[in-house]
């Protein structure tokens, strides 16, 4: 996993996106999600979302939030708060809520001034 990451190509994101999606350990799918996080690369993010909004297992769910937690503020933060916002599965939210927490960005201060002042 760790060579995909190092690889600066098309071809790297494309086979951890791969894997994320596809392999049978979820273990190894949730080390692919992990650095397609620190790609950070437009098709690295938008298969995140997917996995996110995809029938997965919970832990994988998880796994791509935490990923997307990992990302540059610019790009991460605003999906974390949509997610935390819209996810039908309330542990998804909470994982999204959480994350956002532990960024410090003003927009997730903002996000829990509302939902906390209701």
């Amino acid at each position: 996993m760790f060579a995909l990451y190092l690889f600066n190509g098309q071809a790297a994101v494309a086979d951890l996106i791969g894997l994320a999606r596809r392999d049978p350990d979820m273990d190894i799918r949730k080390d692919a999600i992990f650095w397609l996080g620190q790609k950070a690369s437009a098709a690295a993010v938008a298969a995140l979302g997917e996995v996110i909004v995809a029938p997965e297992e919970l832990e994988i769910k998880k796994a791509a939030v935490f990923a997307l937690s990992q990302l540059p503020e610019e790009k991460g933060t605003p999906l974390l708060l949509g997610i935390a916002r819209q996810h039908p599965q309330p542990r998804v939210r909470k994982e999204a809520i959480f994350w956002l927490g532990q960024s410090g960005d003003a927009k997730a201060l903002d996000f829990f001034e509302e939902i906390l002042l209701k």
